[in-house]
């Protein structure tokens, strides 16, 4: 995902592409591989100037800027899908966050309609299935505007496992699992009693291993939750998961005493750089 300026009404830089790299590119200090521009977020780009660009970010073997980007943008396909072409509640001025690759050649984008400073609840939102070559496949289903909103809390974040093609995100409603082709393949609502506990936990990442790692939002300690292969017995995994934090969350406090949850280790080792 990466940034434009000169966007609309919007001030400053705003993301607004999807871009793939090439096969075998390292992104390091002092190099930026090129990146392939596959998808625009919002193609209103009347207020661009010609420094209102990146040179390594390129659709057809040119910087993207003003017309030269792909087409149709997310927020015109996604309104066409959803039927909210022109709705306040609708997909323009929308925002979306970091995408997670199903695979090499298949994206989940989020993607969420304009904020309000009144309630967002029932606001639209996709979690968007784009492939390589920028088409939007459809959306991770199974999700209620109001009752599965990531507008409570603003918890957009969507991880995915590559390598057995899986997608998950966590609000404080639910837990979620989907397959590549968008099924909702296990919710874990967080108002039933053994999943309350995921309410104070962020999803960050899906590990190679296929793990799910949360952080506790206040007591600064990871959790892995193993996925088991069929995910319709992720509910039990997620379960035992969050019953062992509880018991080693103790053990660790009588090993450490952390003062207000911050814990140190006077005999860690410092690398440096």
């Amino acid at each position: 995902m990466t940034s434009e300026y000169g966007l609309s009404n919007w001030a400053g830089a705003h993301p607004n592409i999807v871009a793939v790299s090439e096969p075998g590119t390292v992104p390091g200090p002092g190099h930026k591989p090129v990146l392939r521009a596959i998808a625009t977020l919002d193609a209103r780009t009347d207020g661009q100037s010609d420094g209102d660009s990146y040179a390594h970010v390129r659709y057809d073997d040119a910087p993207v800027r003003g017309g030269n980007r792909p087409s149709p943008s997310l927020t015109e396909a996604l309104s066409e899908l959803t039927g909210t072409s022109g709705s306040l509640h609708g997909y323009l001025d929308s925002t979306m966050t970091r995408p997670a690759a199903l695979g090499d050649d298949l994206f989940v984008v989020p993607v969420f309609g304009k904020t309000y400073r009144s309630a967002n609840l029932g606001q639209e939102f996709s979690f968007a299935l784009v492939d390589d070559r920028g088409v939007l496949r459809g959306r991770l289903g199974g999700l209620h505007l109001r009752e599965d909103s990531p507008f409570t809390g603003f918890d957009f974040t969507v991880v995915a496992d590559p390598y057995r093609a899986r997608a998950f995100h966590l609000n404080r409603y639910g837990l979620y699992a989907w397959s590549a082709d968008g099924v909702l393949r296990s919710r874990m609502p967080t108002a039933e009693k053994p999943f309350k506990p995921l309410v104070h936990f962020a999803l960050l990442e899906c590990t190679p291993a296929g793990e799910l790692l949360l952080a506790h939002r206040k007591q600064h300690l990871l959790l892995r939750v193993p996925v088991p292969q069929d995910l319709d017995d992720l509910a039990v995994a997620v379960e035992a998961a969050l019953k062992g934090y509880g018991r080693e969350r103790t053990a660790l406090k009588k090993q450490y005493a952390p003062v207000s949850w911050l814990w140190s280790d006077s005999a860690a080792t410092v690398n440096p750089l």
